[in-house]
């Protein structure tokens, strides 16, 4: 399937969801987040590295003229997407993509708890996760890099449907890398790393340079 053919279908799978969704008895907190609709990541198939994040924001600045999806690759500029572009320049020709693990808009990462206090709520972000699966093993990636530790809760058999076992590069490495695991249904590493953002301290940023590049290495 080619990207274009990978991104219209994306499109109707996640208007359909959004479209049933809404069609329910849902309380007004939630209607009014999928009532923003949704915007989803335009990724590259080919790249080694897949960065993701939690969900898109209100903002519109960064999204295509379509109106409902955005390209990474086009964002190295953008206020959110260069942290990522200026911690990873080194690591480029290894080919980075980023997709988020939901497609509902909101900047308040904390209103992803409207949707887990009831059945159908969290059944809509299972709807979404499934076809942020079906996105995962359209990349390939051999490397996700997470940027939330929280994220990390969606990626088990209860959410995404993936097992998450802690991987160990080496015994001299043990100490040097927290937060790695194996998916074990692909042959995928994800580093699970604390937020990235505009008050990184230095010696967060520092580390987590120095953790990604002993990872590059890994699948070099």
């Amino acid at each position: 399937m080619s990207n274009d053919s990978f991104n219209s279908a994306l499109k109707a799978k996640i208007g359909q969801v959004f479209t049933q969704f809404k069609s329910q008895s849902i309380t007004a907190e939630q209607l009014a987040i999928a009532e923003e609709g949704f915007v989803f990541s335009e990724v590259n198939p080919q790249a080694n590295i897949l960065v993701m994040g939690i969900n898109p924001s209100l903002r519109n600045d960064f999204v295509s003229s379509n109106g409902y999806s955005y390209n990474y690759d086009n964002l190295n500029s953008d206020r959110y997407f260069k942290k990522f572009s200026t911690l990873l320049k080194d690591f480029e020709q290894f080919g980075i993509t980023y997709c988020d693990l939901f497609y509902q808009r909101h900047t308040e990462q904390k209103q992803i708890e409207y949707f887990l206090k009831d059945e159908k709520g969290r059944d809509f972000l299972k709807s979404q996760l499934a076809i942020t699966k079906e996105v995962i093993e359209h990349i390939s990636p051999e490397l996700i890099l997470l940027f939330n530790r929280k994220g990390a809760t969606f990626f088990s058999q209860e959410w995404i449907g993936y097992t998450l076992e802690q991987r160990v590069l080496n015994a001299s490495h043990f100490e040097k890398i927290d937060d790695l695991y194996n998916i074990t249904e692909l042959e995928t590493s994800i580093y699970c790393s604390s937020f990235l953002g505009y008050r990184t301290r230095k010696e967060t940023y520092t580390r987590l340079y120095n953790d990604i590049e002993l990872l590059i290495k890994s699948i070099a």
